[in-house]
């Protein structure tokens, strides 16, 4: 979890759940989660729960969130974006939890972030860099990391100073690297890179 993503989380659940909760409210605050602790996204996902682990504990340690503990509710999606749909469904109707946290990658955050936007949910993302992600007229989904077209600008900066005049470019059909190989064709294609494969 990025620096950010506590204080995002704080202002994001603040306005979840109304507001100033004075410090006699005893029931923690439950924030939700579906995460890839198994599947494709497995070692990065356990990665992400360790972050979370980490942010519960600080901020408990720090008196809370509004006066309130907090509680973390995570569910397993095995890196499935249908696993994930159902879980945030099962989060925000069954556990009622009063805010979401987002799921590791791009694809995982596309079908859950809909069932968010259903039920009015705030969801910070802190995993999901894919911009199309938080367009759409979507209101309750914040992002955390930088955007993926931006991804490799430090690489195309470092061919234009190495005096390379060609690039080719290859990534994986699905979300993420399709936003970032545009992101980086586009960036080249400015700096007077030649694509000479996409």
């Amino acid at each position: 979890m990025t620096p950010k993503a506590p204080a995002a989380l704080a202002v994001a659940l603040a306005l979840a759940v109304g507001g100033v909760v004075p410090a006699t409210a005893q029931a923690p605050i439950r924030i939700g989660a579906s995460l890839s602790l198994t599947g494709t996204y497995a070692k990065l996902g356990k990665n992400q729960h360790e972050g979370y682990q980490l942010c519960e504990k600080d901020l408990n340690a720090k008196g809370g969130l509004l006066g309130r503990k907090v509680q973390f509710v995570v569910y397993d999606d095995q890196s499935l974006p249908a696993t994930a749909v159902r879980l945030y469904e099962k989060l925000i109707t069954e556990d009622k939890v009063d805010g979401v946290m987002g799921p590791y990658s791009s694809p995982v955050t596309e079908a859950s972030v809909n069932v968010t936007e259903k039920y009015k949910k705030v969801m910070v993302a802190p995993l999901a860099a894919t911009t199309s992600i938080f367009k759409k007229g979507r209101k309750y989904i914040f992002m955390v990391i930088s955007p993926a077209e931006v991804y490799l600008e430090g690489l195309v900066d470092m061919a234009i100073k190495r005096g390379l005049k060609t690039v080719a470019v290859v990534n994986e059909d699905t979300l993420f690297p399709k936003a970032s190989t545009a992101g980086t064709v586009e960036m080249a294609k400015k700096t007077g890179l030649q694509i000479v494969l996409q």
